[in-house]
């Protein structure tokens, strides 16, 4: 599997990093659903076909999962990624070290804000960047950055030096991609806990009735083009970019190579994460992703 640093944090991780947030019909992640042992088990096969990369938050759940997996795995031989909902300096540090604790670490590899939409939300978390940024100093983070769900929040990374790194959405076919508004796909997402704790309680059919169709997830073509400029501006400011949603959500599983082949090859991205489920998904996407195999 290739290996890339993302900017110029000097951390180095596999083309192709594993997730544990996938969704799942039920309101929880699907990787979460899983067997503590089956998914730790999972995560050291992607471990050892080149995966170093593993993508976690407090919302997914799977801290217990990837704490049996690091019984298997050398702590430093992997970089492990969580994301914090915190606002203010209490509750990150709090959540924060509830993370750690969680995962039986004494580090983050990288820390991000979680999901943030606006310009205007990533001001209301200057509190939480100012004291991941401290833990950064004392040596418990090793990079901090967000992820984003809006391209406001994004063209305001290009402002904010502290931020090193980005995971954006990225897909070939503009589907849950960042946008100028807040869209269908960021309007469920965005629900409370307990809304969506309560869909397992629906039937199928009308969980399937409600669901937002793929092309009402579509982005404008000046909103992926705005997506992409603003990318570029970020990478050319030596900040790692991370690719996200490179599926879709799903919607593009019956194109998954073309999916990967897609991220993979811009040049903007230096590594991107899918949340797989099983090993053969996990062999196949390692082929994809390692541009070596193909040659």
């Amino acid at each position: 599997m290739n290996r890339v640093t993302l900017g110029r944090t000097g951390i180095e991780v596999s083309k192709l990093g594993i997730g544990t947030g996938t969704a799942h019909p039920s309101g929880h992640c699907a990787q979460a659903l899983m067997e503590r042992e089956k998914l730790a088990e999972l995560l050291v096969f992607a471990f050892d076909h080149g995966i170093n990369f593993w993508d976690t938050a407090v919302q997914y759940g799977t801290y217990p999962h990837i704490r049996e997996a690091l019984k298997h795995v050398k702590r430093s031989d992997v970089v492990i990624t969580t994301k914090l909902l915190s606002t203010h300096k209490k509750d990150t540090i709090r959540d924060f070290n509830d993370s750690l604790r969680a995962l039986n670490v004494d580090y983050i590899d990288v820390c991000l804000l979680h999901g943030i939409k606006t310009e205007r939300e990533l001001k209301t978390k200057l509190n939480a960047l100012d004291t991941l940024l401290e833990l950064k100093r004392e040596g418990k983070v090793r990079a901090v950055g967000l992820s984003s769900h809006g391209i406001s929040a994004l063209q305001a990374v290009t402002k904010l030096p502290e931020i090193e790194l980005v995971w954006v959405r990225l897909n070939f076919a503009g589907i849950c991609m960042d946008s100028c508004s807040l869209n269908i796909y960021d309007q469920r997402a965005s629900i409370s806990w307990i809304k969506k704790t309560a869909q397992h309680l629906l039937p199928e059919r009308i969980r399937t009735a409600v669901r937002p169709k793929p092309e009402s997830q579509l982005i404008s073509t000046d909103d992926r083009q705005a997506v992409e400029d603003t990318v570029r501006i970020i990478h050319s400011q030596s900040k790692g970019v991370v690719g996200m949603k490179v599926l879709a959500e799903g919607q593009l599983k019956d194109d998954a190579q073309r999916s990967l082949r897609y991220v993979r090859d811009l040049p903007y991205v230096d590594s991107f994460i899918i949340g797989m489920l099983n090993k053969d998904e996990i062999v196949e996407n390692c082929k994809t992703a390692d541009v070596n195999s193909e040659l």
